[in-house]
């Protein structure tokens, strides 16, 4: 009897700890998951670019990197815990050049249908990332309804993000020459009314040789822009191709 009770007691102190240690473990990872990615190029909440700090409509931010030759993987991400991120009009280009490198930067041209749980439209031509705890209100691309509202900066469509858990992002690869500097440029709203240095309100940017570290990749983008032949490559391989067919009906006859 006395060992029944010894053990049943036990067993009740070890359910407690248990419990305890399962609470502490997920308010842990939930603190964790408020910290972004290192790395970032652009912080919202430390921009000096903010005119108000309060967005009450779309700002223009500018940032920029310098290229080292390799494809860079140019993401933009967001944590939105009361309300939720409008994003539009994104663009990439080099110094000296006005091409826009992003496809579909103003995401009006489709999105793909996806998991209810990770948004469940997300853009045409780019690549989408989240931390792994990330489960609610995951960005998706918007016209009317999602949370944002009709509020597209041009056009109709635009990316809306409210990531409540963690930082989720869309990103796309792009192929750079080494030394060349790149300006990164896109409209952001906010539709909460609070002040944007609130640490749960935050938006970043990041451009690097992977996309950031800890984040995982639900969505992969097309191969890198600049990475196709151009048009006189493509000429010079069909006159190539051309003259290989008439050598070998030559050689046949």
């Amino acid at each position: 009897m006395i060992r029944s009770l010894n053990f049943r007691a036990l067993s009740q102190r070890f359910s407690v700890l248990s419990v305890g240690f399962a609470v502490a473990f997920l308010s842990a990872a939930h603190a964790n998951a408020q910290n972004p990615p290192p790395g970032a190029i652009f912080d919202l909440s430390t921009s000096s670019q903010l005119t108000t700090p309060v967005l009450s409509s779309y700002q223009l931010f500018i940032t920029s990197f310098v290229g080292d030759g390799n494809t860079e993987y140019v993401s933009f991400a967001f944590r939105e815990v009361p309300a939720y991120f409008s994003f539009d009009d994104a663009s990439v280009t080099a110094t000296g050049s006005g091409t826009n490198l992003l496809q579909n930067p103003g995401f009006e041209q489709g999105a793909t249908t996806g998991p209810a749980d990770l948004g469940s439209n997300y853009p045409d031509r780019w690549g989408r990332w989240i931390q792994p705890v990330d489960t609610d209100a995951i960005g998706e691309v918007d016209s009317t309804d999602y949370g944002c509202g009709p509020n597209a900066h041009s056009g109709v469509q635009f990316w809306c993000d409210g990531s409540v858990q963690g930082y989720d992002g869309i990103y796309q690869a792009i192929s750079t020459t080494a030394g060349t500097t790149y300006n990164i440029s896109f409209w952001l709203d906010d539709n909460s009314g609070r002040d944007i240095n609130n640490p749960s309100i935050d938006m970043l940017v990041y451009a690097g040789d992977a996309i950031p570290v800890g984040s995982t990749s639900i969505a992969p983008p097309p191969p890198p822009t600049g990475s196709t032949p151009e048009p006189a490559s493509i000429a010079m391989m069909g006159g190539g191709l051309a003259a290989l067919g008439l050598l070998l009906r030559r050689r046949a006859r």
